[in-house]
């Protein structure tokens, strides 16, 4: 049996978009096919990524420099505690969002998108392929709020998913990023990142 090439696969876009429930049926799709894999999200379970999702439901944001500082910090307690040391040992690491989330949004609020991707590669591994599930934002609106009890927040207002949306967009020219159609129901969608997986794992 073919050794087993370890991934890092990546699920980006809006809230709303899906990619949450598409990388937890990646997840359980690999595990039946006999891979051994995991599922991390971010922000993580670190200090700081306990505080980003505290202050996710706040109305009021933070100065943007101390928020992005959170964000890097929890992504690299990630990297260290649980990304770098599983692909050591060949498994593959399914992430919803990673650094590029760090760029569209924060770069929505006004800071540089590439200079906050340079900033984490500096630490962070590469994805061998990365998922934007790109929704319209109405779209994601409503299906936020069918699916959360909670109002909608600071990160899910309509204007700022716009620019955000716009955002993850622009990286289409980047390294293994593949945009995928989110409109469609969710096993139709999935179809379409299962073919893409299939063809980047052994038999």
């Amino acid at each position: 049996m073919q050794k087993q090439k370890p991934l890092l696969i990546v699920f980006e876009g809006i809230d709303g978009s899906g990619k949450t429930s598409l990388s937890r049926m990646l997840f359980s799709y690999l595990q039946e096919k006999g891979c051994d894999v995991l599922w991390f999200r971010e922000p993580g379970d670190s200090q700081w990524g306990r505080k980003i999702r505290e202050l996710a439901n706040l109305k009021d944001s933070i100065p943007i420099d101390e928020e992005l500082e959170y964000f890097i910090k929890d992504r690299q307690w990630n990297v260290r505690n649980n990304i770098s040391p599983n692909l050591k040992q060949d498994k593959t690491v399914i992430l919803d969002r990673y650094y590029f989330s760090t760029a569209c949004y924060q770069g929505a609020r006004g800071l540089d998108m590439e200079e906050i991707i340079k900033k984490n590669t500096t630490f962070a591994p590469v994805p061998n392929i990365t998922f934007i599930i790109d929704v319209d934002v109405d779209t994601a609106l409503k299906r936020i709020k069918l699916n959360r009890e909670q109002e909608v927040k600071l990160f899910e207002k309509k204007d700022f998913l716009r620019k955000v949306r716009e955002n993850y967009l622009k990286l289409s020219g980047h390294l293994n990023i593949h945009v995928i159609d989110g409109s469609p129901d969710l096993p139709t969608v999935f179809d379409l990142i299962k073919n893409k997986i299939d063809r980047a794992l052994p038999d």
